[in-house]
């Protein structure tokens, strides 16, 4: 038997950690640039947060640029739900290292190619993030992001259909039983959360054994073909079922945000990419990326 709060550990490894405890170890490794440089970092996830914090700890002048009002990108609705709290504290760490080192931040700041040109910075780090893949039931309009239910942006309803069974979208479902919704999980895959790279085996395993513990169905080999008013058509290996919800939660994966760079990279050198506005991945993979690549510049 699980115990009640049993999930701690897994958000706590699958994507997110304790400033203080993971980065100790690094901040013995950051050197002091021979040559400080003036540097933009565009974004305010966790990628560009740890760039800003790396290069001003290394002597460079930067500034950071977000278009948000807050900082934390795709972790603020990560660390929605109550066992993934660690989120909002690694947010608030870096905050905390950044009002330290004295990095100027700018809220609400949209910037485009034109914005970076008239610029003076000597280099551009491009962390843009990445947005939620968008899906489109015909017949249905009750469709939300996984992100926008977590931020109390959309109400879902009582009943719930969420839409892919990978990390968020497992995690996305227990949210919302836990809130007392009646959910079904659907993934057109044969399981939900297949090991991979991001996910360690303890973490897939225990979640897979919460998840119907807690009353979630479960549907694999399953997509969403359409809707007739509120009655979802679902089609399993041949086979048509359907469901009445009040709106289907999609988390069906990201798409890195890499426009700006796009646009950039042909006419400025020392402009890089970085985080998931390079690769979608986890949080570990993005703060490592911003390291490796601000520790050399």
């Amino acid at each position: 038997m699980l115990k009640k709060n049993s999930y701690m550990d897994i958000g706590h490894n699958a994507i997110s950690f304790s400033g203080d405890s993971y980065f100790g170890s690094m901040k013995e490794t950051i050197t002091p640039s021979f040559v400080p440089q003036n540097i933009m970092v565009i974004g305010g996830g966790v990628a560009g947060m740890e760039a800003a914090r790396v290069a001003a700890r290394r002597g460079h002048k930067v500034e950071l640029y977000e278009q948000k009002g807050y900082l934390g990108g795709n972790l603020v609705a990560g660390g929605m739900p109550d066992f993934k709290k660690e989120c909002h504290a690694l947010i608030h760490w870096y905050g905390s290292e950044l009002h330290e080192l004295n990095v100027p931040i700018h809220l609400h700041s949209w910037i485009d190619e034109e914005a970076i040109r008239q610029n003076d910075a000597d280099i551009i780090l491009i962390a843009t993030g990445s947005t939620p893949i968008k899906q489109n039931i015909p017949g249905f309009r009750s469709i939300f992001s996984a992100e926008s239910v977590l931020t109390g942006a959309k109400d879902p309803g009582h009943v719930v259909i969420v839409a892919g069974g990978g990390l968020v979208g497992c995690e996305t479902a227990l949210w919302l039983k836990n809130q007392g919704k009646q959910v079904t999980l659907i993934e057109k895959q044969n399981e939900i959360l297949p090991i991979n790279k991001t996910l360690s085996y303890s973490s897939t395993e225990t979640l897979k054994n919460l998840l119907p513990q807690k009353g979630i169905t479960i549907k694999t080999n399953t997509i969403i073909s359409h809707a007739v008013d509120s009655r979802i058509v679902l089609q399993t290996e041949g086979q048509q079922t359907e469901l009445v919800a009040d709106s289907i939660v999609t988390a069906i994966g990201y798409q890195a945000n890499n426009s700006l760079y796009e646009t950039l990279r042909a006419e400025r050198e020392h402009v890089y990419l970085l985080g998931d506005a390079k690769q979608v991945n986890n949080v570990m993979h993005a703060v490592r990326d911003a390291f490796d690549l601000v520790s050399q510049i």
